[in-house]
Order: C-alpha cells, then structure tokens, then sequence
C-alpha cells in the first residue's frame, strides 16, 4: 500500500487491502473527494472511504472474491483538479481494469460530459445533485453515465416550497427571499425553485447573490428586511464555511422571526458547532438522515447504516472519533463510506450477471433498486432516474449550553417529514 500524507488531508493513496486469488485483470476504482479546499478542510470524506474499502476487501473479499484496487484523490473542491486527476488515470489505466469513478461538483461534471459520456464511457458516481445534469432536461438519455447520490437541488427546494404551503400560518402569501452562491452550484435549482414558489402563489421578495468571499452579510439581510422575508433559502453554500457563519449571524440580527432554510449541505452538524443559536429553527432538506449530534453522544442509533458508520469509526480510528478529534462531522466520515458501499454493490450485481465491465456496472446501477444498508429506514430507491430521489425535511434544535462554566454548543436535527421519493411527488 503506497500513501502521500501532507498534515490531516490524504493528497492521494491508492489501496489494495486483502491477498485473495490472482485475477488476469485488475478491477480498479477512482474516487475524488473534496478534503481540502475553499469548502475547508473535510479529511473525513477520505477516512469513511478508506475504511469502506478495507472492510469490502478484507471483510467482503472485494467482488466475489476478485479484489478492488481503490484510488483516492482530494480533488480540493476545484474543477481543474478533478478533471486533471480523471484524465490522468483514464490514460494510465486500461478501460477494462477501471471500471467506475466518482466525482463531487457539478463543476467537475461540466468539462467531462464529453470525455465520461462519449469517449469513456464510464459509470460516474457524484455528490453533485444538478438540476441541469441529472433533471428534466438531463438524465440518462443525455448523460447516460452519470449517477448523482442524491436528489437535484430543485426537487431539494421545491420540497422545502411544500413545507412552506403546509405549515405556512401568518396571514397573507407566504413571503420569501431567495439567497445563492454566484456559482454553478447557486444557479442550479434556484430558478426551478422561484418559479415554484410563484406557482404556489407565493410572494418573492428578494432573489440575491452572496459570494465564497464574504466577510459581511450586512447588504443581504438588509434586503431581505426591507422585503419582510418571512422565510429565507440559503442555497449553494457549505455549512462548514465561514461565510455561512457570518450569513445566519446576521440575519438573525435583521430577522429574528425569518425561518432560514436550505439544501443537503447546510443540513448538518457543522452549523450547529460554529453558530449553534443561530442555527436553532433552521429548516432544511437532506439526502442522508442526521448522522451526527452534539454531543456525538447524543446522536440516535436506530438506523443501520448510521450504527454502521459509527461503529466502524470507533473501531478504526478511536482517538479520531471521540470528541475533539479530527472527524469533526459523521455526516462527511458516512459519505465516504457510503460511496464505498455502493461502488461494492454495483460492482458485485455486474460480476454476478457475468458482466464485469463498465457496460456491466452500468446495467446494474441502472437495474438497481436497494434499501442502501438501511440508509433511508428500511426504504428503498429505485437507480432508474440516475439519482437516488430521496429527501427528509429537517429542524435544528440547537443552543449554546453551560457546561462547567463553559459554553459548548447542544443540537440535533429534527425530522419533520418521512422519507419523501421525489420522483413520486406530484408538483
């Protein structure tokens, strides 16, 4: 086994675990994550994985007994590294031995339509939930290789728009300002979202971009007080950022009242450790149940998948997990992980019909219906759309506390919703 470490973040490994029999060919796997980066630094993602595959390969005896050569990359949540690190791999490893490969943004998935979908034709697994990808106007006719872990980013706000419509008591339309990241990410589902507010006869005060770069949120919040936003959608950030700390601070000071709501990935532990008051009230949409309280001793085990990853954290790196230590968030170790566990699934079904090719692995996610280890409370999704359209509408309870005479921030995530299959939803 070869590694390059450079501090807490893995630059790159790859990982053979396991002896097993000698096969004529290699079956190899390439996963980029985002460990490092303007989204900060997120080790986690590489631990999950990591211990993913060396529970697949030394515990599972990799697909049927072949094992699976695992190469890791950070690809620093930039495009640029992700699509260097793909072409590079792609010339260096034959077509027949790499079989799969994962990305994270849709900034990454832009540039390779072309290289993934035409010259490759490689199953693609990514953390990205483009409406633009993997929506309406994409999907697998026109993307036949991408495979997003989650719904798109517009069912993700719609959803939330439902809530709104159902649980909406004050008087009058229901008024809300729309907040998104001048990026790719921002852009996409914001549109479909605003006109669905519309739609439902809501009033649309505010539509504003706040850049990565912040330090202040003051012009934003003024905005949306001058337009009395009774809730505000905070779309196209990280929770772990500190920009998102300044955001809910001050809007907070702006709007006390205004519901602040947002997508899968300010749904999380993150906030509830950097601004804990502010947090508290928070509604949002997630793909993934809430993995990790705090306490992380406070956290629910009656999910397999969530008992699954914690168990595997403690048993693999002890002083990482207890609190203090290097994984800071559940949610970023269980994705890792996650993403391991599905790659395995796909790539066994393909062996097992006789196909193990990546024609083979992609028949077989496209086949694939499966209750992820439990990850979705015994529910299962259905592969066929190329996303896994699974959504739970989350509250914050979370507050700064005394502990010893020190303030320590409490939280959980509250579910106020079942598990809801978007691609059943009738908007």
């Amino acid at each position: 086994m070869k590694t390059r470490v450079l501090g807490t973040t893995i630059l790159a490994l790859s990982l053979l675990f396991g002896s097993g029999p000698v096969w004529a060919k290699d079956v190899k796997v390439l996963a980029q994550f985002p460990m490092s980066g303007v989204a900060g630094s997120l080790p986690e993602f590489g631990m999950g994985y990591i211990d993913g595959t060396k529970y697949i390969n030394e515990e599972l005896k990799g697909v049927n007994g072949k094992p699976i050569k695992f190469f890791l990359e950070d690809m620093r949540y930039d495009p640029t590294v992700e699509v260097a690190n793909f072409n590079k791999y792609t010339a260096e490893h034959p077509k027949d031995e790499l079989l799969m490969a994962t990305g994270y943004i849709t900034g990454g998935l832009k540039p390779l339509i072309e290289k993934v979908n035409v010259e490759e034709k490689i199953p693609w697994l990514d953390g990205s939930y483009s409406t633009e990808i993997f929506g309406a106007e994409g999907g697998p006719s026109k993307y036949p290789y991408y495979y997003s872990l989650g719904a798109t980013y517009a069912d993700q706000l719609k959803i939330l728009m439902k809530w709104i419509k159902e649980n909406h008591k004050a008087e009058g339309p229901p008024r809300v300002g729309f907040v998104y990241s001048p990026t790719g990410w921002g852009r996409d589902g914001s549109p479909e979202a605003i006109a669905y507010a519309k739609k439902l006869g809501f009033d649309v005060v505010a539509e504003i971009e706040y850049p990565y770069t912040a330090t202040d949120a003051t012009t934003q919040a003024t905005t949306l007080r001058k337009g009395k936003a009774q809730y505000v959608v905070y779309h196209g950030f990280s929770g772990a950022a500190g920009y998102t700390a300044t955001f809910f601070k001050t809007v907070k000071k702006y709007l006390p009242e205004a519901i602040i709501m947002g997508n899968h990935y300010t749904t999380g532990r993150f906030p509830m450790i950097l601004f804990a008051d502010e947090y508290n009230g928070y509604v949002g949409a997630a793909c993934r149940p809430f993995m990790d309280g705090v306490p992380r001793s406070d956290t629910p085990m009656t999910n397999s998948l969530i008992k699954m990853a914690h168990e595997f954290a403690k048993k693999n790196r002890a002083e990482d997990y207890a609190e203090g230590g290097k994984i800071k968030d559940m949610f970023l170790y269980s994705e890792g992980l996650t993403y391991a566990l599905i790659i395995h699934e796909a790539l066994t079904r393909a062996d097992k019909a006789g196909e193990l090719t990546r024609e083979g692995v992609k028949k077989a996610l496209d086949t694939m219906t499966w209750d992820f280890k439990g990850l979705f409370d015994g529910k299962s999704f259905s592969y066929k759309s190329h996303t896994i359209p699974m959504v739970r509408i989350f509250r914050a309870e979370s507050k700064m506390v005394d502990q010893g005479g020190k303030q320590v921030p409490k939280g959980t995530l509250v579910p106020l919703s079942d598990w809801i299959a978007t691609d059943e939803v009738k908007w």
